[in-house]
């Protein structure tokens, strides 16, 4: 499978970028920015390199019971190459993640563009969370919060039908397995999914935006179960709480589930605060047990920047530095902090609460530099705390 991986993505590239050279003749215009672009002018057909790089440096600590172990590692957190593309009334993109030893399939989607409207087939995410729906390039920390991580939302093959306006976006989708589902679990069929997520934006003006939402997720696991399980906000760690549905385990199989999700964000100037809520029920398991996690965190752009925003989408968007370093400026310089805590009692895995510092410099449109601290506590009953600090930092750019 993961030959097969390779091979799909090294020939969705090449043969794009031959379309690309291509296209390169009268009427097309070769633009290169971040990223080499050829576009047909009559047309408005266009083709494009795209990818990215995050690069992680992190030192971390867990304490429990007078004892401590540390984390201590560099990563490539992420190493994307694809390309993407439009032709005519359809949208193509195609990309894939390096960065371990696997080279594994993100966004590979083909879209369908109507009156306001699209239908997308392909490995995509499953319409829940804000957090989740905004693209790692933008989001405030270096990890998105834990709900996002505990509760497995991610990437499956289905299709997914989206629409939006000035105030509002909807999108709701059928979902098979994730990509490399097949062929790596001894049972013949994969999970299944239906997600749909609803936004409203009461107020978009240049001096406040209100984004409020909702997602609704259900997850048929067809007998290979779940676990419900999270890192404390650091990659290079190993997961500090773990709750193990698969068949066999002495919690019982989870044979479906459903996850509810609240959202809500503000953006004033250079202020920007998001909250969120998700609720997960298995039905399987003794007890059909739930958990609840949230997160809050709140931003500030030191240098004026205003975070960006997309209603169509229910999505924050790219934020450019008002005076990037290569026109002699400083870039933008932004500060935050977040809280998280998930619940996992009803099976005795305690609760886990998180805060995270970050700041965050922009230096340019494309790149960007992290640095996050982290300090953590599990707390199980009748077990001795867990506690996990940690500093990490992230080089970033994108293309």
């Amino acid at each position: 499978m993961q030959k097969f991986l390779q091979g799909t993505a090294l020939a969705v590239i090449a043969s794009s970028m031959t379309m690309g050279s291509a296209w390169a003749g009268d009427g097309v215009l070769a633009s290169f920015g971040a990223a080499p672009r050829w576009e047909d002018t009559e047309t408005g057909n266009y083709f494009k390199l795209r990818g990215r790089v995050y690069i992680d440096a992190a030192s971390a600590d867990w304490e429990s019971n007078g004892i401590s172990t540390d984390f201590n590692g560099t990563e490539f957190r992420t190493a994307r190459l694809g390309v993407e593309g439009r032709w005519f009334d359809w949208d193509y993109k195609a990309e894939f993640d390096f960065a371990g030893d696997n080279v594994t399939p993100k966004d590979v989607i083909l879209s369908y563009r109507g009156d306001g409207f699209s239908v997308n087939f392909g490995n995509q995410k499953t319409p829940n969370s804000l957090e989740e729906q905004t693209s790692s390039r933008y989001i405030t920390f270096m990890e998105r919060g834990t709900a996002t991580d505990l509760f497995g939302l991610d990437r499956r093959i289905g299709v997914n039908f989206k629409t939006g306006g000035d105030n509002y976006s909807f999108a709701a989708g059928v979902f098979g397995g994730q990509a490399n589902d097949f062929g790596t679990s001894s049972m013949n069929d994969e999970t299944s999914a239906f997600a749909t997520r609803l936004t409203f934006t009461p107020v978009n003006t240049d001096d406040l935006t209100l984004h409020l939402g909702a997602s609704y997720r259900h997850m048929d696991y067809a007998e290979q179960g779940t676990r419900v399980r999270a890192r404390p906000r650091t990659h290079t760690s190993g997961r500090i709480v773990t709750a193990d549905f698969r068949p066999g385990r002495s919690l019982g199989q989870a044979d479906s589930s459903s996850l509810y999700g609240l959202e809500a964000a503000v953006i004033s100037g250079p202020f920007h605060g998001h909250v969120e809520y998700m609720n997960m029920e298995l039905d399987g398991p003794v007890g059909n047990p739930s958990f609840d996690s949230y997160f809050v965190n709140i931003g500030w752009f030191l240098t004026g920047e205003t975070r960006a925003y997309r209603a169509s989408s229910g999505a924050f968007r790219r934020t450019s530095p008002t005076a990037p370093v290569s026109e002699g400026g400083t870039g933008a310089w932004e500060i935050a902090v977040r809280y998280d805590y998930s619940d996992l009692n009803e099976v005795s895995e305690g609760e886990l609460t998180t805060w995270t510092a970050g700041i965050n410099w922009h230096a340019e449109k494309y790149v960007r530099f992290m640095a996050n601290i982290i300090d953590g506590e599990l707390s199980v009953p009748g077990a001795a705390n867990t506690d996990v600090s940690a500093i990490q930092f992230r080089a970033q750019w994108d293309f």
